[in-house]
């Protein structure tokens, strides 16, 4: 078996998207993977490809991404576009793919990885602590009449199936519709921006959220971070809410909002409920007002402030409607015990690769 493990460049950018999308049934460009991998930091991204004579056998990308550790701003790698061909699915393939990338990483200087994804025996194999159903997605639907619009025009899809997601949504709806006309929206003391009045303003949001929970681990959401991730995305138009009281930030949220029939609330925090239930309210309307069909939050259940997150949504009608796995693997960190607590991860939408969530 011929195997040569090579780290890609833009030059392979075609054949490495058409590779992904013949198996992920996904329509992306070669602009999509030159985004990812070759935009933010390119020089420490990582691509590892398996060819075997000529023809792509299997990848696996790294994107750095700095972490926030207990307040230590940490260079951590996030695994993506992990896939071998079928004829070697079972075989050492994917852990060669990963003992390569551990070597690469080590040399970059990322301290460890981390990785969305329902992978499961595969991630314990190369030694990730794999965490069962820790991502959970929350939704609501706001506009049963676009969530029909979009089912019935979907071709992918059967009768029989198509009347139950309507039947579903309209359950949904009105037990939603129900849940939000009991509560109350907040008396009106905060302005809603959309940017930062200060430079610091979210990292002072987030010291304050570290003083609560010291150990908390969560995406330094820096300049190059936003601007990469949020404000100049090439394909995602994302509407910002950033939620003041007087001078100080005290909420904010980044609303995936390109396509009309499902929308993500990308990012969602505060350390003040009343401003959390604020902006929640003015996220609904504005969603209403559009005519937006499913709503939909991703975050690590097991995190605290996520928790309060999560029942705050429950409150306002979102339910359950899916979850994926967390992988965690340390490479060479040395407080291993801070970052294989689950409960410190402060994770929700901004950690994906911003396609979807």
């Amino acid at each position: 078996m011929d195997l040569k493990n090579v780290q890609a460049s833009e030059k392979m950018a075609d054949a490495l998207v058409a590779f992904h999308n013949k198996y992920f049934g996904d329509n992306r460009k070669p602009e999509h993977w030159i985004w990812e991998y070759k935009v933010s930091y390119p020089d420490l991204s990582l691509f590892s490809v398996m060819m075997q004579n000529g023809d792509i056998a299997g990848t696996l990308g790294m994107i750095p991404i700095y972490l926030r550790v207990a307040g230590k701003r940490t260079l951590s790698a996030k695994c993506e576009n992990a896939l071998v061909t079928p004829e070697h699915r079972g075989s050492n393939l994917y852990l060669d793919l990963h003992a390569a990338q551990e070597s690469n990483c080590r040399r970059k200087g990322f301290q460890f990885q981390w990785a969305y994804g329902p992978q499961y025996k595969s991630g314990l194999r190369c030694g990730f602590s794999v965490h069962k159903n820790a991502i959970c997605s929350l939704g609501a639907v706001i506009s049963p009449a676009r969530v029909l619009a979009d089912t019935l025009k979907s071709g992918k899809k059967g009768v029989r199936e198509r009347m139950v997601e309507i039947t579903s949504a309209m359950l949904l709806w009105l037990y939603g519709s129900a849940r939000r006309a009991t509560n109350a929206r907040p008396k009106n003391r905060y302005v809603v921006r959309t940017e930062p009045l200060g430079q610091r303003d979210m990292d002072d949001l987030y010291q304050r959220l570290r003083s609560r929970f010291p150990d908390m681990i969560h995406i330094d959401l820096d300049r190059n971070y936003l601007k990469w991730r949020i404000y100049d995305h090439p394909f995602i138009q994302y509407k910002n809410y950033f939620v003041y009281r007087g001078s100080q930030l005290v909420a904010y949220s980044f609303v995936n909002a390109h396509k009309e029939a499902r929308v993500y609330l990308t990012d969602f925090t505060y350390d003040d409920i009343d401003a959390g239930k604020f902006l929640l309210s003015r996220i609904l309307k504005d969603l209403a007002a559009k005519k937006i069909g499913l709503l939909i939050f991703v975050g690590n259940r097991e995190n605290p402030l996520i928790k309060e997150t999560l029942n705050l949504l429950r409150k306002r009608g979102f339910v359950h409607i899916g979850a994926t796995n967390f992988h965690i693997r340390n490479i060479q960190f040395k407080f291993d015990e801070t970052i294989s607590k689950l409960e410190n991860w402060y994770m929700t939408g901004t950690a994906s690769e911003g396609y979807e969530v």
